[in-house]
C-alpha cells in the first residue's frame, strides 16, 4: 500500500527597511525592543533588516528610551548660549 502525503507550503514576505546601527549601544537598545516587538527580519553586526510597516515604532520607542536615559543621567538636549 502506497500512501501519497500533501505537503502545503506557506511562503510569508516582508518588506524590509535596513537599519544601520551608528554603534554597538544602539544595535543592542534594538535587540532589547525587538524581544516585545519582534521586528527585526535579519541581523548582521550593525546592520539590521526589520520590517517596514513599524519603522515607526521603533523610532518612538527608541526615542522614549534614550528620552529616558538622558533625564536619569540629567543630560539635557537643549544647548544654552553664552553671553
Amino acid at each position: 500500500m502506497v500512501r501519497v502525503v500533501q505537503a502545503l507550503t506557506f511562503l510569508v514576505a516582508f518588506i524590509g527597511t535596513h537599519i544601520k546601527c551608528s554603534d554597538d549601544t544602539i544595535r543592542q537598545l534594538l535587540l532589547f525592543l525587538n524581544e516585545k516587538m519582534n521586528f527585526i527580519i535579519e541581523e548582521d553586526g550593525l546592520d539590521l533588516i526589520v520590517k517596514s510597516d513599524q519603522v515607526e515604532e521603533i523610532k518612538i520607542e527608541l526615542e522614549r528610551i534614550l528620552e529616558e536615559n538622558r533625564h536619569a543621567t540629567g543630560v539635557t538636549s537643549k544647548t544654552t548660549s553664552k553671553d
